[in-house]
């Protein structure tokens, strides 16, 4: 019995019972039978994402069994039709924004097998200088900078260590426990929370945001790499400004003033990589003509040979780069085996997300739940729904609630009464609206189980749960006031 009363087990017969209500019963008014069956199979991902009663990617496989299954789509006049209905499920499993993240973890795993990372870490470290506030700045830096272009949990694996073995450096430096029991504690969570807030930059940053732009694209809103990180990057960089200060002179006031030792330390660590490598400098250069080509992709459309060119286009030429470029032992950058790192189970969690809104938007569900929802002004709304997810998000994956409530949002904007006078969506109100879920899903600070950075710096034992969520809440409230402000005033001028 003590199996059945924990979350998980609870969330697996609830997301049953919800989907087997619909089976048994009849619609409501207004809504079709279609609409109805969708209604149950999105409750049960729901119940299921939200307890992870089975792993996310698991749940995001739903779709493809059940909506075949149960008639949702009606090919009757098709040759084959559930052979059609199949197909018409799968093909979000294989959205051009699903190889755009593939692409970029690829470039990613490149980065980090040749340490690249960790050189271009320690080097900006170095240039800080060692006083305890500015060092700590410097690391959230860092951590924000590698995180917009590779996982936010590699990049706080990678340089948890480090802080780590600075830590022990000042440890030394101090005779005062609370001194530097403040610094230690801000640099991890710093550390922790920069990474976080750098994904939010990039469209391949993080997973909500590729879910964000994938679903809003179906709407027929273009979101190009350098519209997202017009918005984006300000917000990453408010974020990370305020986030620091507040950890290094409100939650942690940090007294500690640079030593030599600190540097020296940091050379050490940084002479240890030895002189740049060929790999890495090969490496470097696809990276850099990557960021550059993603930045720069609507001038290069202009011209003749590149007028094919796309964001997800990019990305897999530099997969394919890293492949076929030739390393300093002859093999390519990376070979294949190396994609067993790879995080296939996000980009299944995309194709789930993305094939339960289309059948939300296609079977009327969406129409329906539109009409039943009363009028409220566009700000405040924004504010609610950032609110709501960042506090929800402390509890569950931000990808799974991005992929849960962006179609919600984008059914709020494409209401009746929002459509323009030709019948057409409102894109700019469609991404208002659903684009302040994905960043705020990142927005999560105040306990470990909120994001893998948190959770990772947690592990470390160096601070308590209590102090995380003090601090949490800070950060948390500078990114709703931050997120809501973006969204409701400057995301209207971008899209």
């Amino acid at each position: 019995m003590k199996n059945l009363s924990n979350p998980k087990s609870i969330g697996f017969f609830v997301g049953l019972i919800f989907l087997f209500f619909t089976l048994l019963t009849s619609p409501p008014p207004g809504l079709s039978e279609s609409g109805w069956l969708v209604t149950g199979v999105v409750l049960l991902m729901a119940s299921w994402w939200a307890t992870e009663a089975i792993p996310l990617p698991v749940t995001a496989l739903i779709p493809l069994a059940l909506f075949p299954l149960l008639g949702v789509y009606d090919f009757s006049d098709a040759s084959n039709p559930a052979k059609s209905a199949f197909t018409k499920v799968a093909a979000p499993y294989a959205h051009p924004n699903v190889f755009l993240f593939l692409g970029g973890f690829i470039l990613a795993l490149a980065i980090e097998k040749v340490n690249l990372h960790k050189r271009i870490a320690l080097k900006m470290l170095l240039s800080i200088g060692t006083d305890a506030k500015y060092l700590i700045g410097g690391f959230m830096l860092v951590s924000a900078l590698i995180s917009m272009w590779i996982m936010n949990t590699s990049t706080t694996l990678m340089l948890l260590p480090i802080g780590l073995a600075i830590a022990g450096v000042v440890r030394n430096t101090t005779s005062l426990d609370k001194d530097f029991r403040n610094f230690q504690t801000a640099l991890l969570l710093g550390i922790a929370y920069a990474a976080t807030i750098g994904g939010m930059a990039t469209p391949i940053g993080t997973g909500p945001n590729i879910v964000v732009i994938s679903l809003i694209q179906e709407q027929g809103l273009d979101v190009t790499f350098d519209q997202w990180m017009l918005l984006a990057t300000p917000i990453s960089a408010i974020m990370l400004l305020v986030g620091w200060w507040l950890l290094t002179h409100i939650i942690f006031p940090i007294k500690i003033t640079g030593n030599e030792d600190t540097k020296n330390s940091l050379q050490k660590m940084y002479l240890d990589l030895g002189k740049i490598s060929v790999d890495e400098k090969r490496v470097l250069i696809i990276f850099i003509l990557t960021a550059l080509a993603w930045m720069t992709r609507d001038v290069l459309d202009e011209l003749f040979l590149f007028q094919g060119l796309t964001d997800y286009g990019i990305a897999i030429i530099a997969a394919l780069a890293v492949f076929i470029t030739r390393s300093s032992t002859g093999s390519g950058l990376i070979e294949w085996n190396i994609t067993s790192k790879l995080p296939w189970g996000i980009l299944i969690l995309f194709g789930g997300g993305l094939s339960m809104a289309n059948a939300i938007m296609d079977s009327g569900l969406g129409k329906w739940i539109g009409g039943l929802i009363p009028e409220i002004n566009a700000v405040l709304l924004i504010l609610l729904i950032v609110a709501l997810i960042v506090f929800l998000t402390e509890l569950t994956s931000n990808q799974a609630t991005t992929a849960t409530f962006v179609p919600i949002m984008i059914i709020l904007a494409t209401a009746e009464g929002n459509l323009l006078p030709d019948g057409s969506n409102n894109l700019s109100l469609v991404a208002q609206l659903a684009i302040p879920v994905a960043l705020a899903s990142s927005c999560a600070f105040m306990l470990p189980v909120a994001t893998p950075p948190n959770a990772i710096v947690y592990g470390s034992e160096k601070f308590g749960i209590t102090e995380m969520m003090r601090a949490g809440l800070y950060i948390n409230i500078v990114g709703i006031i931050v997120v809501t402000l973006f969204s409701a005033y400057v995301l209207p001028l971008i899209f």
